[in-house]
């Protein structure tokens, strides 16, 4: 009879501090969608992310950034979870990050980020479907997205600068695009990037990503 009472107190306790868990998060985001939502049976990550208006007119070369790390007034895209369980999530998927690029790669604009292909999609409340990642962004050199798992978790931890999703090839963000060398926005000048508002609602509306392993 103890060993049951034990049980039930146990699994009480678990609900509650499950429920507590589930409000935060509500708190925490104005809404009561959860922040991120990781389906291994899909190789499928889904973030909780809010649009930055001021990068329908600015350029940046942050598509999305947790909105509490060094960079994350300069995303296109906050994102409510942080970078760090953001990796733990691709790496709980199976997926292999890149690691190759340094920062002295910046400088030279000649190297791409490499790691497992993730193909990226975006939605939001009432859209009613999903779309490419790339189609929410303008590019002065449109090429087709190519998003890679680069890993780079030793420099996020040292860096803090939220960064999940860069529009080029990045040796801290978690995953970036290698369709553009490392350096090509900031260092090379060489493109620009701009949030797409004929796609994207305005600022401040919460916004999905899915991430999906490609292979």
């Amino acid at each position: 009879m103890k060993k049951l009472l034990s049980i039930l107190i146990m699994l009480v306790m678990t609900i509650s501090f499950m429920a507590g868990c589930a409000s935060k998060l509500s708190e925490d985001n104005g809404t009561n969608q959860e922040v991120m939502v990781v389906d291994k049976e899909k190789k499928e990550i889904r973030i909780l992310t809010e649009v930055n208006g001021k990068y329908f007119t600015e350029s940046t070369r942050h598509g999305v950034v947790f909105k509490d790390g060094k960079n994350g007034e300069k995303s296109i895209l906050r994102s409510f979870v942080d970078e760090k369980k953001f990796y733990e999530a691709m790496m709980s998927l199976g997926a292999k990050p890149g690691n190759n690029l340094t920062a002295e790669d910046m400088k030279t604009g000649t190297k791409t980020i490499e790691g497992s292909k993730v193909n990226v999609f975006v939605t939001w409340d009432g859209f009613g479907k999903e779309i490419p990642f790339a189609d929410i962004i303008k590019s002065s050199d449109p090429r087709p997205i190519d998003i890679r798992f680069g890993g780079n978790i030793e420099r996020a931890n040292k860096n803090n600068t939220g960064c999940i999703l860069c529009l080029d090839s990045c040796p801290t963000g978690i995953t970036s695009n290698a369709a553009y060398p490392a350096g090509w926005h900031d260092m090379m000048k060489k493109v620009t990037f701009n949030a797409n508002e004929e796609v994207l609602p305005k600022d401040g509306t919460k916004v999905t990503i899915i991430f999906r392993l490609a292979e």
